[in-house]
């Protein structure tokens, strides 16, 4: 089976691995080992926090094929967006012009450059090897990392949030990026890229302009893909949207791909996940397909799994159950908890 669980240290090769493979899009999951290794030193440390209420931790997963021990994916959250420094983003305004004495009254489209989502939970890290794009485990990724988060309400804030990428071409030519960041920065858009997942985000504090971009003003081509999804991420938006996120009001600041927001408390893996007991059974007198998590003080897997809840038992087959790593409710470990979320065969 495969399963989900925090990284390790022992994983970092095929991490890098996993790093080259998704190219400059996933910013957040940078081809540079010595970046990676702090990134998973960082998470392991943050699992060992008792914490309290959101600040400096980031909890990075991996998706494991059990037999082999082949990583296949990634996913990660940021307890805050904006601890150390401020996350940025682009506000899309309505500005008010007008004059009473020309009898003119314009609202005119502007982009603002903001942290006002410096204080929201973030998803990131997400990428998939491509095999596994159409079969249930991008939902692994994605609601593993939700039911970690609704588990644990103490490590996160109550609003969360997910960049999607916006529109570039295989040769690393965003339009947004040619006809509004360009002018700022002078470089490529791969590189500004490479940039804001590897270094301190004040060279964007230092060169983005301070001042409303009024749209009508911004090339026709970049105006037209603000807020487009880049097609290899329209897997991740579609996953996070079918639980509620929204595209809102903010557009990422180098491509203008959308940020997806929501209040933990409208979601649907909020508002049913379950916590439950543990009875192994030879055959399920009937089945459904379940986000199967195990938490226990420092650790935390997931699996999609075939299960029957009765009550609050959740009924698992042997097979499922031996990779979660637990027996009957009576036999696991103190302090270990079992939750699970009912999904859908196309989720």
């Amino acid at each position: 089976m495969i399963i989900f669980r925090p990284a390790q240290l022992s994983d970092i090769q095929q991490i890098e691995r996993l790093a080259h493979e998704s190219g400059p899009m996933v910013y957040t999951l940078p081809a540079q080992r010595s970046h990676l290794i702090k990134k998973v030193e960082r998470s392991i440390d943050s699992f060992r926090q008792a914490v309290l209420s959101p600040g400096e931790e980031s909890y990075f997963f991996v998706l494991e094929e059990t037999l082999t021990g082949q990583i296949l994916g990634t996913g990660a959250i940021n307890a805050l967006a904006g601890y150390q420094e401020p996350f940025y983003a682009l506000r899309n305004d309505i500005l008010i012009h007008s004059s009473r004495e020309l009898n003119v009254h314009s609202r005119i489209h502007a982009l603002t450059m903001t942290h006002d989502l410096s204080d929201h939970s973030q998803l990131c890290s997400f990428y998939i090897i491509p095999s596994l794009r159409e079969s249930l485990y991008p939902a692994l990724v994605t609601l593993g990392r939700l039911l970690f988060m609704s588990i644990h309400p103490e490590r996160f804030t109550t609003d969360w949030l997910a960049v999607i990428p916006g529109v570039a071409d295989e040769n690393g030519r965003a339009p947004f990026w040619e006809h509004v960041g360009r002018k700022f920065f002078r470089i490529d858009y791969n590189q500004v890229e490479y940039y804001n997942g590897t270094r301190d985000k004040t060279f964007i504090a230092e060169l983005m302009p301070h001042h409303p971009l009024y749209v009508p003003l911004i090339h026709e081509e970049a105006q037209a893909v603000m807020g487009q999804v880049h097609p290899d991420a329209e897997l991740q938006c579609g996953l996070l949207s079918e639980q509620g996120f929204e595209p809102d009001k903010y557009v990422e600041i180098f491509d203008a791909g959308p940020i997806l927001t929501a209040n933990r408390n409208t979601l649907d893996i909020w508002q049913h996940h379950k916590l439950c007991r543990v009875k192994v059974v030879d055959s399920l007198p009937q089945s459904r397909k379940y986000l199967i998590g195990v938490s226990h003080e420092t650790d935390f897997r997931a699996v999609m799994g075939e299960g029957w809840l009765e009550g609050s038992t959740l009924l698992l087959n042997p097979q499922t159950s031996q990779t979660l790593a637990i027996n009957h409710q009576d036999k696991i470990e103190p302090g270990t908890q079992i939750w699970c979320f009912p999904v859908s065969d196309k989720a």
